[in-house]
């Protein structure tokens, strides 16, 4: 991964908080269980990348629980 797939990880990541707030990981995990039932494994990848960004995130800043 370089630096540029990780910015773009971060940036989905604060569309989603924005996006769904408090149940942002529950997003998140429903659409990894989703593409991990239809065996889609380069989407999964890609989704754990945002995951850990959105746990990133989280935790980087308060006000966004």
């Amino acid at each position: 991964m370089d630096s540029s797939d990780e910015a773009r990880a971060f940036l989905i990541a604060r569309q989603l908080i924005a996006e769904h707030g408090g149940d942002v990981v529950r997003f998140v995990q429903d659409k990894i269980d989703a593409l991990t039932a239809a065996r889609d494994y380069e989407q999964i990848a890609a989704w754990f990348v945002i995951r850990n960004a959105v746990a990133l995130s989280l935790g980087a800043d308060p006000t966004l629980h």
